[in-house]
């Protein structure tokens, strides 16, 4: 049995998941993380800083992934850097190495510069939901309901916040992990943007892209992701220099 661990991207929860998962074959046990604040970890104070993030994934992971077990991480979006910093944690701390990770819909840590220079604390809300929907990364519909609108700003802020610190602190993290780079077709990340994930892995690079935009994995791409996935992680695991 290999597992495919899955990182949600910013304001995001297990829940962009679910078509996914369903489409995965039997020999894959998907582990759909789910960072502290939403989901089922609402009650969870959100961490605010990329170490905070990486450290609660990689002790989930730690605690289950079998000994017996191959591992993969599937990062969409913030979940891609998350997914690098958590593979090469694992490598740090002598934990289940991860043979793959699936850097979906964002571009290498090295181009990036952080979303709100001058501190996510200082943008009013509206700025926070702007910036959100720039990336197709907010339900208009929540805007008609204050108490949750109020609540995903602050779960956005928090988030945002994760991935400027990601960017400051640990944009030239590399792993012993082959980085498959994944992308929608209609999503604003060219190879331009893409490529350079190379400099993050020891390994070569490859490419996939898919059907749709920056949420490809809930529209048209999510049945040609699972079995590009699927295909991937059932070749034999490529020896580490």
């Amino acid at each position: 049995m290999t597992v495919l661990a899955l990182f949600h991207h910013a304001g995001g929860s297990a829940a962009v998941f679910r078509r996914l998962v369903q489409l995965l074959p039997d020999d894959i046990r998907p582990l759909v993380a789910e960072l502290p604040g939403r989901g089922r970890r609402w009650r969870e104070p959100a961490p605010r800083t990329a170490e905070e993030a990486v450290q609660d994934l990689t002790d989930l992971l730690i605690a289950e992934v079998r000994p017996d077990e191959d591992v993969s991480v599937f990062g969409h979006s913030m979940g891609a850097y998350l997914g690098l910093g958590v593979a090469a944690a694992l490598e740090q701390r002598g934990g289940p190495r991860c043979q793959t990770l699936f850097a979906s819909a964002n571009l290498a840590p090295q181009l990036a510069s952080p979303l709100f220079p001058d501190g996510v604390d200082d943008a009013s809300d509206a700025e926070v939901l702007a910036c959100a929907a720039r990336f197709d990364a907010l339900d208009e519909r929540l805007l008609g309901h204050p108490h949750i609108a109020d609540r995903a700003a602050a779960l956005l802020r928090c988030d945002f916040g994760v991935c400027d610190s990601f960017v400051r602190t640990m944009s030239r993290t590399v792993t012993e992990s082959r980085i498959v780079v994944c992308r929608g077709e209609q999503d604003a990340f060219g190879d331009e943007h893409t490529a350079p994930w190379q400099w993050h892995s020891v390994q070569p690079l490859s490419t996939l892209t898919f059907p749709g935009g920056h949420l490809y994995l809930e529209a048209a791409g999510a049945e040609p992701l699972a079995a590009a996935i699927a295909s991937v992680m059932s070749e034999p695991a490529q020896s580490r220099t």
